[in-house]
């Protein structure tokens, strides 16, 4: 049976979207923890996939962002290995914020890193910023830290404007902390 040159062209083109939709699929990451390199400074950098969202207890007036977010690491710099946590919240314009986080209604004992990412030996931020008006932190962070964050009921994110009293809290419960212990595990298999 010989197909016409419409029906060939239909062929074709349902053809071509199938493997387009096919190579779309196959490029989405179904892992919950994924290693990429970063191409200027030869480290690996383990990651979820998506960060953990924490939701405001209370917003700020119709403008105020209601989200922030947590997300653990680790670096491999040939064989030197070292977990840290990513995290951003809003602030104000010109604000410094101070952050504590608590695992379970406890405060985590986590030491900033200063300088940047370029103080991890990154050139290449292992998150991207949700936006423009969102400040990030990074931290050193324990694995008995990890494990509580893992295993967490609540985990809860304070921001506190140096400059003023006003502060905001954020939470996510432990239905949304699949990547936290899917990472968990991956730093420490059973």
């Amino acid at each position: 049976m010989k197909l016409s040159t419409s029906h060939r062209s239909a062929f074709h083109g349902t053809l071509a979207a199938v493997v387009i939709a096919l190579s779309a699929c196959a490029s989405t990451p179904s892992q919950p923890v994924i290693d990429r390199l970063d191409p200027d400074t030869g480290s690996t950098v383990t990651v979820i996939n998506s960060p953990v969202e924490l939701l405001a207890e209370a917003t700020r007036g119709a403008a105020g962002d209601p989200f922030a977010y947590i997300a653990p690491f680790e670096t491999d710099q040939m064989g030197k290995r070292a977990l840290f946590l990513w995290m951003t919240a809003p602030a104000p314009e010109g604000a410094r914020l101070d952050t504590q986080l608590l695992c379970d209604g406890q405060p985590l004992a986590l030491q900033p890193v200063e300088g940047g990412i370029k103080r991890l030996g990154l050139a290449h931020a292992p998150y991207s910023p949700p936006a423009p008006w969102s400040v990030q932190w990074y931290f050193q962070l324990p694995q008995d830290a990890l494990k509580c964050l893992a295993g967490a009921q609540i985990i809860a994110l304070e921001t506190r404007d140096a400059g003023s009293s006003e502060s905001q809290r954020y939470t996510v419960g432990s239905k949304n902390l699949a990547e936290l212990k899917a990472f968990s595990t991956h730093q420490n298999p059973p």
